[in-house]
């Protein structure tokens, strides 16, 4: 780190248009990347569903807490600290699908988010299973309070820590444990999905009570044939109850959450999937772990009060499909009208590739987004698809910094500044894109 500030503290000094550059500010309709992307989308043909098979659905967690401290993963003012004690366990979470000779996992952990040498790993270990990015739905709670080391470039070791190669493939493990583990159990079950509003419990960030929130609680819940039941749920508040300062590693809101589900409706496994966090945080009474049980208290009543009304159902629709998509060239911003050349960019943050995940359920479609994607992009792609069951997730195992609303993209604000990497239209681009896929299946 010390080099590399030398280095381009050096070029600012001797030639600053080496490291910096203009906004580029083309419509994104008239780019490459743009056509590209859309190309994909419109190419691709779902799988035509034959026969009236049962959805197999079978879950499993796998305990992720390290035996030792290690660098936990969420402020960059931590400095990559290790956590001193363990306030609460972290896990890993995994549900498998399965009709015919068809298999889809969705994948929850205790992260921060899921990272991308993890996916990497991941597909490595279960390739010879079957398991690839069309059919493996990676999500994460979002926790700030959990295992960092995952990141080899100068911003991931900021966020997250020293890098560690057993950490990696420490998660990895796990998560491929719980993915078989679950696929072993996967049997005939009923299910249902229902929404419920919390709007007490979510605010927004970025602009205050003048800008729009996710306020929904989106959950799928499952029951087999043999009694065990399970669900699925995400929400849209940001896990940073917490003070950064806390060294202690905690699952936060959505782990005291999914407990609490357990306990109250007696479930075998509840699992959480951070939603449409960009721009949304948590609010509720109290403070640090006080508000988390407050707030993870208020969550799991409204969830238990609608529940006892569900009436479930058998499936016979599974589909999933990975979609790559084409990017501009990095745009991280210094000032209004100026941008990091690309080389930096990739320096401190790395190139990765991105897509979107898809994967349907019987009437539920979800898509899971590469980012901190804003709930308040949400009602461009619910009022497109007024008949659908729709959940959107972020953090689906690669990460291109947080996508908010065009009209946000002036603000002086550390979501729209700081961690806006490709642009004022992503969040635009993203949103269109979201909606081809999501009208290329029944």
């Amino acid at each position: 780190m010390r080099y590399l500030t030398f280095i381009l503290v050096g070029l600012w000094l001797g030639c600053p248009a080496c490291i910096t550059q203009k906004i580029d500010t083309t419509p994104y309709q008239q780019t490459a990347y743009y056509q590209k992307s859309k190309e994909q989308i419109t190419a691709f043909q779902p799988t035509a569903l034959t026969g009236s098979d049962t959805v197999r659905v079978g879950w499993a967690k796998v305990n992720i807490t390290p035996a030792k401290p290690v660098p936990m993963a969420g402020y960059g003012k931590r400095r990559g600290k290790k956590f001193e004690q363990v306030h609460d366990s972290v896990w890993v979470r995994a549900f498998v699908f399965k009709t015919g000779t068809q298999k889809v996992a969705w994948v929850t952990a205790d992260l921060l988010i899921m990272p991308m040498r993890v996916t990497a790993r991941v597909q490595e270990l279960l390739g010879s299973k079957g398991y690839f990015l069309k059919n493996l739905f990676f999500t994460a709670t979002h926790t700030h309070y959990s295992i960092g080391g995952w990141g080899k470039k100068p911003a991931g070791r900021i966020m997250a820590g020293k890098y560690s190669n057993q950490i990696v493939d420490n998660l990895a493990q796990s998560i491929a444990r719980a993915i078989l583990k679950a696929e072993q159990t996967a049997v005939p079950a009923a299910m249902a999905y229902q929404q419920m509003a919390a709007p007490e419990y979510v605010n927004n960030r970025l602009i205050g009570e003048k800008g729009g929130v996710d306020s929904l609680i989106r959950v799928l819940y499952f029951r087999k044939r043999t009694g065990e039941k399970a669900l699925l749920c995400t929400y849209a508040a940001h896990p940073t109850s917490v003070a950064s300062n806390d060294l202690r590693l905690s699952a936060e809101y959505p782990g005291a959450l999914v407990k609490l589900l357990e306990q109250r409706l007696q479930l075998n496994m509840a699992a959480f999937g951070a939603g449409a966090v960009g721009s949304h945080g948590p609010q509720a009474a109290g403070a640090e772990y006080e508000k988390v049980n407050n707030l993870a208290t208020g969550l799991a009543t409204k969830i238990e009060n609608r529940l006892n009304q569900t009436t479930l159902s058998y499936a016979f629709n599974l589909q999933s499909a990975f979609f790559p998509i084409s990017l501009s060239k990095p745009q991280w911003r210094y000032k209004d009208d100026r941008r990091f050349r690309p080389w930096l960019f990739y320096t401190v943050f790395g190139k990765y590739p991105a897509g979107l995940s898809m994967l349907q359920v019987g009437p539920v479609q979800f898509i899971g987004t590469p980012c901190d994607f804003s709930g308040e992009l949400l009602p461009a792609i619910t009022a497109a698809h007024a008949d659908k069951k729709i959940i959107v997730t972020s953090f689906n195992g690669s990460y291109i910094g947080y996508v908010t609303p065009q009209k946000y993209y002036k603000l002086k604000k550390y979501e729209t500044r700081d961690m806006n990497f490709f642009g004022p239209y992503t969040g635009t681009f993203l949103t269109e894109m979201i909606n081809l896929i999501i009208q290329k299946f029944n």
